[in-house]
């Protein structure tokens, strides 16, 4: 709108447009009316932001488009007004349905070519690329999202970033760099190394074209006759939540598909490509950062940091009039023009990301031979805005057993107005701050808060990593590990906590074998839980704990252990049930007596085999101590017994010293091994 031919050609069509009737029929016929009107003081759009949708101000002069009910509504503000030719009429834009054309990027795709086109991206770099079809607009036709990662099938511990372009359907210079960056990005991805970088580290959302029906408007050969509104005629900019009014009444089909995919993913850093003029607008749209508001977004200065690396960027590659209007290519929203219910304020303030408005062209329908110039323009800085994500604050957060957690990130004395930021489905998070030394509080519900002081960031480009692990304020011991380990006829049951609060101990609970063999095949009778020991607790501890217990002198079978973790309010808890399972030995076995030589006793393993009578139960097993001289001393065992592992005490304090042989006998197997007594 700042270029002279524009004015001038709007000059000689105005005297046309100013003619005609703005009855029913002419909103049949164009849907939407674009003009412009005077007003004495900004005080004035409060009021008329509401009414119509103001696409930009030139001193006094505003320039608005509207739908037959706004328009009659501004009708009645009693203000004089000029009907100006509609912005996609200006020119006859070239078009193309061809796909090798089109990647000239000196054309307009048809529809159908657009929707081609995403999804060959998918074909050709399956590893690198996959569309995500967000729904039907109301004419059913795509909203379609580029997402472009390393590993893209996975949700990785990395950024989400988002670009959107042509939410105003007849905005278009962003719609074709849109799918020129998307090429771009995956045709070099491996051969330059600053995108390969920015690839391997950030999920990339593009979505070139949010508006599909108002870009179409006449239909899908042609962007001819685009219209700023949707095929229902509402502005699609002025259809999100707002901070002050809270979801819009009318909230369109379009907006719903948006904020699906919003609210199912976590983007920390967005920007929406427009036209009409060139400047990065930052938060706040609703509220101005001037009076009567002096509403600044916690994080106005690094928004102009960004904003202005943007424009700066553009205009150190670009004519010298490019970009460098305004407060030197960027402007605070409200300061501008104050809307209601815009995408930006939505995405900072509703879904906690941050996300800034980007106008790339003064003409909102450039003749398609610019296109390529306006890319040169605007490479570099789409590349720097990208990269914000890789730098500030970021970390994983988790519980103590690693899991993700899902929480609130708040910079103490420095965030306002949602500006706080929230770890994803992961746990990631990134927290983008301008330099300076802050403190973090960590907070999730059902966990204790975590504060963090002296956290660094060192320059607009530094990353600091901070992972953080919340303790369970629910969990009174939270548990790491509870494992078995079988050894003969014993078993070592080893533990580990990561967090322990008021914990009195851990009762160790045990289910045998039962005397009842099962029926079936394959499976265990136990019989009920049982108490075999008890270990101490720590108390309450954030460290790690590790426990032992040892089970011994069991029988073959398979058994069952859990814990019952004991409070000392008498509360409890049990852990998970584990199995052990002792062997049946295959054959009679007498192992050496441990001590030997002993003093005055000694223990003694033995095993039995699995072997029934010929009465058809288990062997009669006998273990007996006898002298040099053969003479029986001690019978330690005279029972039947089923197979299994056995441990027996032996106690010679009524024995002289000297030379001992014990032995084990089972129907006709017989061992027999030799001990030392010391007295």
């Amino acid at each position: 709108m700042k270029k002279y031919f524009s004015v001038f050609l709007v000059f000689i069509l105005t005297s046309i447009t100013f003619s005609q009737v703005l009855d029913e029929q002419y909103f049949k016929e164009n849907h939407e009316v674009y003009f412009k009107f005077n007003i004495s003081e900004r005080a004035e759009l409060r009021a008329l932001t509401n009414v119509i949708s103001i696409d930009n101000i030139e001193e006094n002069t505003v320039y608005a488009y509207a739908n037959e009910n706004e328009f009659r509504e501004f009708e009645k503000l009693n203000y004089p007004y000029t009907v100006l030719t509609h912005p996609s009429k200006l020119i006859e834009p070239e078009m193309s349905s061809d796909i090798e054309g089109i990647t000239a990027w000196d054309v307009y795709p048809t529809y159908d070519a657009y929707i081609n086109m995403m999804y060959l991206f998918q074909l050709n770099y399956p590893n690198l690329c996959r569309i995500v079809d967000a729904g039907n607009t109301v004419q059913g036709r795509k909203i379609l999202f580029a997402v472009i990662s390393d590993n893209v099938t996975q949700r990785e511990t990395e950024p989400q970033f988002m670009y959107t372009s042509s939410m105003h359907g007849d905005e278009l210079t962003g719609y074709v760099l849109m799918l020129r960056l998307i090429d771009s990005l995956l045709a070099t991805y491996g051969t330059d190394a600053r995108i390969t970088q920015l690839v391997n580290n950030a999920e990339i959302w593009i979505n070139p074209l949010a508006n599909p029906d108002g870009t179409y408007r006449s239909g899908n050969n042609t962007v001819s006759g685009a219209t700023r509104y949707n095929y229902n005629n509402y502005d699609l900019n002025r259809n999100f939540p707002d901070p002050i009014l809270g979801v819009n009444p009318n909230q369109q089909i379009e907006t719903t598909r948006f904020r699906n995919i919003a609210e199912t993913n976590n983007f920390v850093l967005v920007a929406n490509f427009h036209g009409g003029t060139e400047v990065v607008n930052y938060p706040w749209d609703t509220w101005t950062n001037t009076p009567p508001d002096n509403r600044h977004h916690p994080d106005e200065a690094w928004y102009q940091y960004i904003s202005h690396l943007y424009a700066d960027t553009c205009q150190a590659n670009s004519p010298s009039n490019y970009m460098n209007g305004y407060d030197d290519g960027i402007t605070n929203g409200g300061d501008w023009y104050v809307i209601s219910y815009g995408r930006q304020d939505y995405t900072n303030y509703y879904r906690w990301g941050r996300e800034v408005t980007i106008e790339i062209s003064d003409t909102k329908l450039i003749p398609a031979a610019q296109l390529p110039a306006h890319w040169y323009y605007n490479r570099k800085s789409l590349l720097n805005y990208m990269e914000t994500v890789t730098k500030g604050v970021n970390g994983i957060v988790t519980d103590t057993l690693g899991n993700p957690v899902k929480a609130k990130i708040t910079v103490i004395n420095h965030d306002a107005d949602n500006s706080e930021v929230f770890s994803d489905s992961i746990g990631y998070y990134l927290r983008m701050l301008s330099p300076g030394t802050y403190t973090f509080k960590f907070e999730a519900p059902n966990y204790y808060t975590q504060t963090i002081s002296n956290v660094v960031v060192s320059s607009y480009n530094s990353l600091t990593v901070l992972n953080v692990q919340l303790v369970s304020s629910i969990i009174p011991v939270e548990l790491i590990s509870f494992t078995s380990y079988v050894d003969g006829v014993n078993v070592t049951l080893n533990w580990r906590t990561a967090t322990e609060i008021n914990n009195m101990g851990f009762e160790i609970e045990r289910k045998s074998p039962s005397p009842t063999p099962s029926l079936k095949e394959g499976t265990f009778e136990f019989t009920d839980w049982k108490s075999v020991g008890f270990v101490n607790g720590n108390g309450t501890t954030t460290e790690t704990k590790s426990y032992s217990f040892l089970d011994e002198g069991l029988s073959s079978g398979k058994y069952q252990y859990r814990l019952k973790q004991i409070d000392f309010d008498g509360s409890f808890d049990y852990s998970n049930i584990i199995d052990a399972e002792i062997i049946s030995p295959i054959k009679l076995s007498l192992e050496q007596n441990f001590p030997n030589p002993f003093n005055p006793t000694t223990l003694i393993r033995y095993s039995v085999p699995n072997v029934i009578s010929t009465e058809g139960r288990n062997l009669n097993v006998i273990l007996k101590v006898f002298d040099v001289l053969g003479n029986e001393v001690a019978t330690l065992v005279n029972e039947i017994k089923p197979a299994g592992n056995y441990n027996v005490e032996f106690n010679a304090k009524n024995l002289s010293s000297g030379v001992y042989f014990y032995q084990l006998k089972a129907g006709s197997l017989i061992q027999t091994k030799k001990m030392i007594l010391l007295q």
